[in-house]
């Protein structure tokens, strides 16, 4: 190979664009991310193609958009129908290596094949094969409690970022060279993990650390209309996401710092990015659900590798995660035709077409999630009460300057994104024939699907569901 580069993906769930100093933001938020994008490529327009984890990071381990690999909303699992990022580099002679605090990305959803060692950092302890004492008894009923204890009242507050770091510098120094290593950072996911000097650092004045944490977390309350919120709790809210970038930012500087002070960091090829964003009362929507805005699709994307990657680069045409794919399947110089053929991404280092016309980034969001039967029963609203501004699919082109979102219940939406980046004016009436020139491109399937017949998804056991159910994924 020419190029055999440790390889390190840093991704920063739930980090929007928007809110890095880096990509214009007013708050000082990511000091030392800016710093190391100045020894980078800066992709200023990557745009996520899923609004929450599982879809979205399926997308960029297998080079596949949501529709294709299966893992979405309509079928949460991903049922192994084409080969993971490393599952090709394991074969190519790297060791494999994966540190998650994110529960949707682990093998109870299909999404480890390839890894040599995969930590999954929500448990208390790692997954013993028998139960504590017997399979139906006393044991399996206080481990359960105790594991609940665990994530419900320590892991959520502790320095997330911190942990996942000792976990990351314990797998590297026992690890040979060349490694891959994919990390996932948990802290800017509600209820927004931040140092008290960070928490507190951007609250509106008069506003206490303590009061702040009173503010509603729960984003289905509010969506469900139980829970009314103001503009000063969004404010509030919106410090604490702030808070939980800067505390995630000087976690990664040192991280960095470390690779750099081992003479590892030029021999790495680094990327940091996220799968998605949040809405933070933006758009009447709380967290990451039932929206396509750039809020949450419009994510942070650095590459450092300066022997393939110049420094001090910001590039403006729009990527994807999906990209991340065959790049680097071309900075190792692997020839994988079968691979190859199916990936939807457009590797990095490709020559940028020598053509006036952009290229269209794509979203999709295959059904609600949470469904509104689950979002009612959380809630405890009766499960058929309609809720159609959250029941219907969405689908989504791009350019750097106009975005069209299509809904499955006629809703859609068109917006100039150079007069208003903040989508506020949906243009869709005014502009009927602008419209339909891009609705007609996603009538016609871009890009294109070709997903083989999906298997059922295995049934989640009992502590899983729990969980994802105190997060408020499901019922």
């Amino acid at each position: 190979m020419p190029h055999t580069p440790n390889i390190i993906i840093l991704l920063l769930d739930t980090a929007r664009a928007q809110s890095f100093s880096g990509y214009g933001y007013a708050r000082p938020t990511s000091p030392h991310i800016d710093a190391l994008a100045a020894e980078s490529v800066v992709y200023e327009q990557a745009i996520a193609p899923g609004c929450w984890s599982l879809p979205s990071q399926v997308s960029l381990l297998t080079g596949m958009f949501p529709a294709k690999h299966g893992a979405h909303e309509l079928h949460l699992s991903y049922a192994h129908g084409y080969p993971m990022l490393p599952e090709v580099l394991h074969e190519a002679g790297y060791h494999t290596l994966g540190v998650s605090p994110n529960s949707w990305m682990s093998d109870e959803f299909g999404v480890t094949y390839g890894f040599e060692r995969y930590l999954k950092l929500w448990q208390y302890r790692p997954a013993a094969p028998a139960p504590l004492v017997n399979p139906s008894g006393v044991g399996v009923w206080l481990d359960r409690k105790l594991q609940r204890w665990y994530w419900r009242h320590i892991f959520p507050h502790r320095n997330r970022a911190q942990h996942v770091n000792r976990h990351i510098r314990a797998l590297i120094t026992r690890t040979p060279e060349p490694f891959f290593l994919y990390a996932i950072y948990w802290d800017m996911h509600l209820p927004y993990a931040a140092r008290e000097s960070s928490a507190a650092r951007w609250l509106p004045p008069g506003v206490t650390l303590s009061q702040a944490r009173q503010v509603n977390r729960d984003p289905l309350k509010y969506l469900a209309g139980q829970l009314p919120m103001s503009e000063e709790d969004f404010a509030v809210l919106q410090a604490c996401y702030d808070g939980a970038l800067a505390s995630l930012d000087a976690e990664i500087g040192a991280l960095v710092a470390w690779l750099r002070q081992r003479g590892m960091l030029d021999r790495t090829l680094l990327i940091i990015t996220s799968d998605h964003g949040e809405n933070i009362g933006d758009h009447g929507f709380m967290s990451h659900a039932y929206s396509l805005h750039d809020t949450l699709i419009h994510v942070p994307l650095i590459v450092r590798y300066p022997e393939l990657f110049p420094p001090r680069q910001r590039v403006t045409q729009q990527v994807q995660l999906t990209d991340l794919f065959p790049t680097m399947l071309d900075v190792l110089g692997l020839d994988v035709p079968r691979v190859r053929q199916e990936l939807q991404g457009v590797s990095l280092l490709a020559p940028t077409p020598d053509t006036s016309e952009e290229r269209l980034a794509y979203a999709e969001m295959l059904g609600p999630h949470p469904s509104v039967a689950s979002l009612n029963r959380r809630t405890g609203t009766p499960e058929h009460t309609p809720r159609p501004a959250f029941d219907r699919a969405l689908r989504c082109l791009r350019t750097p300057a106009t975005k069209v979102i299509w809904a499955s219940d006629g809703n859609h939406a068109l917006y100039n994104l150079r007069l208003d980046p903040q989508e506020t004016t949906n243009l869709y009436t005014q502009e009927p024939q602008r419209a339909k020139e891009y609705l007609d491109l996603l009538e016609v399937g871009l890009p294109p699907v070709g997903a083989p017949p999906l298997p059922p998804a295995p049934p989640m056991d009992a502590d899983m569901r729990q969980r994802l159910r105190d997060l408020g994924y499901l019922a």
